[in-house]
């Protein structure tokens, strides 16, 4: 035989073990995956979750984009945060501090 004939049976029999054994860890992984399988999940509980995420992200962003007293002895609110971002720009620009 010559050593092209070789060289061409070599790849052809690597490229048969390289899908072979692809195909024994496919094998193997199925019958160790399978048995343990998740239960499907309700859709009811998915959609309790779902409603649950939203009212969550819905109160964080009610905090941060709303006006609250905190303590109004203490004088302390809650503002959008886009508006404290001004404001401390702004007290920064001019050199003030919010209590001085």
């Amino acid at each position: 035989m010559s050593q092209a004939e070789l060289s061409s049976t070599n790849r052809w029999l690597s490229l048969a073990g390289i899908i072979g054994a692809l195909f024994v860890f496919a094998i193997i992984l199925l019958i160790a995956y399978l048995p343990h399988r998740p239960l499907p999940v309700d859709q009811a509980v998915n959609d309790a979750r779902q409603a649950k995420a939203d009212e969550a992200r819905a109160a964080g962003v009610a905090k941060l984009s709303g006006f609250e007293l905190i303590n109004a002895d203490a004088g302390i609110v809650r503002i959008p945060i886009q508006d404290a971002m001004d404001a401390t720009v702004a007290a920064y620009r001019t050199g003030k501090l919010f209590n001085e």
